[in-house]
């Protein structure tokens, strides 16, 4: 089975940082996946619907800080841009 780029890339990252700290590729790939749905959630123009993604795709709960952080990143994203 061929291997894809993704793979590839890996594997040198892995070679390259032989006799260091290991690296934990799933953690990694589960933060890119946060970003990115953080991302796509701040493209909304709708505060209530940035709401819900942030509650919903990343399981920020109202009242915790992660989740006032990100109201605030929306709010100051949304104020340069608005239409």
């Amino acid at each position: 089975m061929p291997l894809d780029d993704d793979d590839i890339r890996q594997v040198r990252s892995q070679e390259e940082r032989r006799g260091k700290r290991p690296i934990d590729i799933a953690a990694q790939k589960r933060k890119q996946v946060l970003l990115r749905k953080f991302r796509e959630a701040l493209q909304s123009k709708d505060e209530d619907t940035f709401r819900e993604a942030i509650t919903s795709e990343l399981g920020q709960l109202p009242g915790t800080a992660e989740y006032e952080s990100s109201m605030k990143i929306w709010r100051e994203f949304r104020g340069k841009f608005r239409t």
